[in-house]
């Protein structure tokens, strides 16, 4: 560890705590040791806070003391993750309907925070979380993932995201603070081809960050692009990628292109980190002092391990709006052994998520899907969407409204929609809108959110 790293994470990262009133060092260093612990005692205190947590949303959340008191439960009957099949699966629609009741009374609103998932379920939510499970536990967690991955505090990082919303300007010193602490740098990944990802490569080789971050595929279009140059310098310490399913032939040429193994997180908006590649590639750890990981058949009992089933989670310390068993949409198996790494963290394996693919334009930019994902969906009332590409030309974006919207607030949404991705996809490309009453789904109950049925890429290395 450099000595910028140090005072990254020994001197920066705590006066950044100090300045916003949280503790993510603290919660760092307590989940470097806990995740050394044996089995036995992480389950202990994962089932110390389920504890704490239901008696908290029995008193305080009228959706869960409705949920207990329907079935003769009160919060002293569900003592450990096991006993959790008693309680209701809680969905995004539910959610929608239910936020009110959801939402902890006499919560402090100084400590409460709004929040708006990406929308890569095809179903945008909004929901509430607080300053303690978003940026001390949630961040803690990202970072002890990350860490698996050769990356510590102060490293400097490049980040393939999507485009972001704007936002409300926080305090300069703040600001000023957190990018100095994450010497991250973003980029845009609306356009994965070309001139533009060449300009990308350039930057990477004059700079060298030790950590690229993003997509996988975005990090895979990035890869596929130095291979066709001939190579790159770029060499970073560790990739990781978020947000999608990283597939077999894409971390091949990640790990070919960029000479280190691509490791893979799992996380959601609404729980952020849930579990990482361990650095052993025994699976994904669950973190599970702060999350519970249950996999469920289609009546929502839990399946034997080792069976895959429906991703469940409940979130340990979102207090102002508990999500308890709540449903992401992935699929998945959890599996009883140790891991060889000596982390005596559960193991998720079979893990698959919702797929992205690859928008192509007509004017020869290629769009990783994630990228197309707003999270201004969920205030437009549109409940679930889907991106079709069938030509080069054309796109079809697929709606399911909320069923209060008069005729009015369709025509709305249906003109800021259309609109918007417009001037996202660019002239050369034709944007459909379809109003449909459910987005049809796959297996398990997953929904693909962006279908591309052209043939391009089934040929690509």
């Amino acid at each position: 560890m450099g000595a910028y790293n140090i005072a990254a994470r020994f001197v920066l990262a705590r006066v950044l705590d100090a300045l916003r009133g949280t503790s993510t060092i603290r919660c760092l260093a307590e989940l470097e040791r806990t995740q050394w612990w044996s089995r036995e005692q992480l389950l202990e205190l994962q089932s110390r806070r389920l504890r704490m947590l239901l008696q908290y949303a029995y008193e305080r959340v009228p959706f869960y003391r409705q949920a207990f008191d329907d079935r003769g439960l009160t919060h002293a009957d569900i003592n450990t993750a096991s006993d959790l099949s008693a309680l209701p699966v809680l969905n995004r629609r539910d959610v929608r309907r239910h936020s009110a009741e959801l939402q902890a009374t006499g919560f402090p609103g100084r400590r409460s925070l709004v929040a708006r998932t990406s929308g890569s379920t095809g179903e945008p939510l909004t929901f509430c979380t607080t300053l303690e499970d978003r940026y001390s536990r949630g961040y803690a967690r990202s970072l002890r993932a990350l860490g698996w991955s050769g990356f510590r505090l102060g490293d400097s990082s490049v980040r393939l995201v999507e485009q972001r919303e704007s936002c409300a300007r926080r305090v300069a010193v703040t600001a000023d603070i957190t990018a100095r602490l994450q010497r991250e740098t973003l980029f845009d990944v609306y356009d994965m081809s070309g001139a533009r990802v060449e300009r990308l490569v350039v930057a990477l080789e004059r700079h060298n960050p030790a950590l690229l971050r993003g997509y996988p595929s975005a990090v895979y279009l990035l890869a596929l692009h130095i291979r066709r140059r001939g190579g790159s310098r770029f060499r970073p310490r560790s990739v990781v990628t978020e947000g999608e399913p990283l597939y077999c032939h894409q971390r091949e040429v990640i790990a070919d292109v960029f000479g280190c193994r691509p490791f893979s997180k799992y996380s959601s908006h609404e729980v952020l980190d849930i579990a990482c590649e361990c650095p052993a590639g025994s699976g994904f750890h669950v973190a599970a002092e702060n999350v519970i990981v249950e996999v469920l058949d289609d009546e929502d009992q839990p399946v034997p391990p080792g069976t895959v089933g429906r991703i469940v989670v409940t979130n340990l310390h979102n207090y102002c709006m508990p999500f308890i068993r709540y449903e992401l949409g992935d699929i998945g198996a959890m599996v009883e052994e140790q891991c060889a790494c000596g982390r005596g963290l559960p193991l998720l394996r079979g893990l698959e998520g919702r797929r992205c693919d690859i928008i192509v334009t007509a004017d020869g930019r290629e769009i990783p899907g994630a990228a197309l994902v707003f999270g201004y969906l969920a205030q437009l009332g549109i409940e679930q969407f889907q991106i079709v590409q069938e030509r080069t030309d054309a796109v079809k974006l697929r709606l399911v409204l909320n069923a209060c919207c008069d005729a009015e607030c369709v025509g709305r949404t249906v003109s800021s929609v259309k609109s918007r991705y417009e001037s996202i996809l660019g002239p050369s490309m034709r944007v459909e809108i379809e109003l449909a009453p459910e987005i049809a789904a796959m297996s398990r109950g997953k929904r693909a959110v962006v279908v591309s049925r052209l043939n391009e890429w089934e040929s690509l290395p």
